[in-house]
């Protein structure tokens, strides 16, 4: 934690979570691996801050540099969640914490400051009930403004101060810029300081910077300065982001009056924006890992194992996993709570599919891989029975609200683009353009996993099935417009729908003005109709391909493929390529900031940020890999 010295009495303005709305002018990873190493700025108002940090083993170090103009504040704390572990207070920054836990043992953490003796520190310790998501105000309730030599100065004071305490903090209060190094180690291995950290922190971003070029190959790919930048804090982010969590999520079965705990569980997941998004998202995990498993394949089978072992006994997994208080603290209330009938696409599968393209990986990994086939099954099969269409090869996302009026098209938050237009009077007669891709991805994966993994006897067990949900004809017949041509939802629908205020005092409401019908959703060509060609379902040569490539698609991995519209799909992704990461490069130098998505008119940064999830993934276009 951390916050500006007031200059009146009044409460300090605590930096804590890292949150979009404090409004920093910038921050992020602009150099980090995900696992031993990291490196961020922080631009405040009154200068800049940068943390670096490195880990050896259970031990690790960090090192923060302050440029600042002002009187500021620094918190550093420990917090345990069981009862178990205990902390307490050092006579000296340099053995300022001590303690054990249980999964450590003996712990220590010591500051060193450069010029100790002109720091005012003070400090705390907490072992009354714990607030994990309101420990800045746990702080805050402890803080008072006291004289000291250097005027007013709000510091940390306890009335009736505990011995030892599951929770313990220092306050460095500083008036000039400093530079610290906070050092935790265990007995069983050492923290590096000093120059030893130096020397290894260069060492490893050297070794990071290495593995980039290796990985996605930018430096002779004509880009400027300022666009390889964003590329590599694209990948920062994303690795910097990646947490850990445990606890329980909220869910209710269709029916149920109540809510139930669902755990305990623990996760490793990337986010798609820590100041937005600080949770595991299951669609957008996909995403993220199409990038990291570029870098880094064995971290992305970790993140893989970790969601799979979230899995209910029938194979539902939560859309969001929201483990404890902490995190429920991040989330509107309505969302908090998971629906067991709601599924969320299996974005998963289409890194697996990566996955068993790479022979090393197999190599090296294939028990691992072998243990995810059952899980998979399980989701894959719960997929097919739950969100089944009411006809054969047809699917439909559960979860949309028939009854609302207060909606011109209501959500469909199964399907992660949660508020695309689908049909504008939700109902069994309907049935989804993206399910029925997705579907016919997994049954791809799943039948090169049974290849592999399955007994000779069984091998074929999904053949049948991945060729049925593969044929093209069969799609076409289900979800194509001759009139519109393109690919679309189906389902009882008006194109004439609008949000009017009653006559009589209350809420807005529904108003129809053309009478629905069942037919194609034809009226919107977006993302949804852009599934068959993403997720390779259409063939080369195929006019279906030719059609899809006029509304202006991203059309890349059909760019090497011989066949009639080979020019017009390498031509077409050329140019959006140079339209992406251009502006993209462009609102990243004015803001500092990848974005969750950009005007379409202006191109200016819009949603959250910084943004990791799919707007990172413009490193791997830069990079011109076929993996997306």
């Amino acid at each position: 934690m951390w916050y500006e010295q007031p200059d009146i009495l009044q409460k300090p303005h605590m930096r804590h979570w890292c949150d979009q709305g404090d409004g920093l002018r910038g921050y992020g990873w602009y150099s980090a691996d995900g696992r031993t190493f990291g490196r961020q700025n922080v631009t405040e108002n009154y200068g800049t801050l940068s943390f670096d940090w490195i880990n050896h083993g259970e031990s690790w170090t960090a090192k923060i540099r302050a440029n600042v103009k002002t009187r500021y504040t620094v918190i550093l704390y420990l917090a345990a969640q069981d009862r178990q572990s205990k902390f307490r207070i050092g006579r000296h920054l340099r053995d300022i914490f001590s303690g054990k836990t249980e999964l450590l043992g003996d712990i220590r953490l010591g500051v060193s400051v450069k010029n100790e003796k002109q720091v005012l520190h003070t400090t705390l310790v907490w072992d009354d009930q714990l607030p994990l998501d309101r420990l800045n105000d746990l702080i805050l309730m402890n803080t008072r403004a006291l004289e000291s030599d250097r005027g007013l100065v709000y510091q940390l004071e306890q009335e009736k101060p505990f011995n030892e305490g599951r929770f313990v903090a220092v306050q460095l209060n500083f008036w000039a810029a400093a530079e610290m190094e906070i050092a935790f180690s265990t007995n069983h291995h050492g923290a590096k300081t000093g120059a030893e950290f130096e020397k290894e922190l260069v060492r490893r971003e050297q070794d990071f910077n290495a593995h980039f070029e290796d990985s996605f190959t930018l430096k002779d790919k004509n880009f400027s300065a300022m666009e390889q930048r964003m590329a590599k804090v694209a990948l920062s982010n994303m690795l910097g982001g990646i947490g850990y969590w445990h606890g329980f999520n909220q869910v209710q079965m269709p029916g149920a009056p109540m809510t139930v705990p669902y755990g305990p569980h623990e996760l490793l997941s990337a986010v798609p924006s820590r100041s937005f998004f600080p949770r595991g998202f299951l669609w957008d995990e996909g995403f993220h890992n199409i990038l990291i498993r570029k870098f880094d394949p064995e971290l992305s089978l970790e993140i893989i194992v970790s969601w799979l072992n979230t899995m209910s006994e029938n194979g539902w997994i939560p859309r969001e996993m929201i483990l404890g208080v902490e995190a429920e603290a991040r989330v509107p209330s309505e969302f908090i709570v998971q629906r067991t009938n709601v599924a969320n696409p299996p974005s998963i599968f289409y890194v697996v599919d990566q996955m068993l393209d790479d022979e090393k990986l197999l190599a090296k990994h294939g028990p691992i891989l072998a243990s995810m086939y059952p899980r998979l099954e399980k989701w894959y099969k719960w997929l097919q029975r739950s969100q089944a269409g009411k006809k054969k090869r047809t699917f439909r996302w559960r979860g949309r609200n028939a009854t609302t009026v207060l909606e011109l098209n209501p959500k469909t938050l199964a399907s992660g683009l949660d508020d695309y237009p689908r049909a504008s009077h939700p109902s069994k007669e309907e049935y989804h353009l993206d399910l029925r891709c997705w579907m016919a991805l997994g049954s791809r994966v799943m039948n090169r996993l049974a290849h592999l993994y399955e007994e000779d006897k069984n091998k074929n067990k999904y053949t049948q099935e991945a060729s049925a949900l593969a044929d093209f004809e069969d799609l076409v017949n289900l979800h194509w417009s001759a009139s519109s041509k393109a690919f679309f939802d189906y389902g009882l629908h008006s194109d004439k729908v609008k949000l009017t205020k009653k006559p009589v005092k209350g809420a807005p409401g529904q108003s129809v003005v053309n009478k629905p019908r069942l037919g194609f959703v034809e009226d919107v060509f977006g993302y949804n109709s852009l599934f068959p060609l993403m997720l390779r379902l259409i063939p080369h040569e195929a006019e279906h391909l030719g059609h899809t490539l006029d509304k202006l698609v991203d059309p890349e991995h059909y760019g090497s493929l011989t066949g009639p519209y080979q020019n017009k799909a390498q031509d077409a992704f050329t140019a959006l390529k140079k339209n992406l990461v251009t502006n993209m490069a462009k609102e990243f130098n004015r803001t500092g900031y990848i974005w969750e998505n950009y005007d379409d008119k202006s191109g200016q940064g819009r949603g959250s940020h910084p943004f990791n999830g799919w707007s990172s993934l413009i490193l791997m276009i830069m990079s011109d890999n076929m993996d997306v």
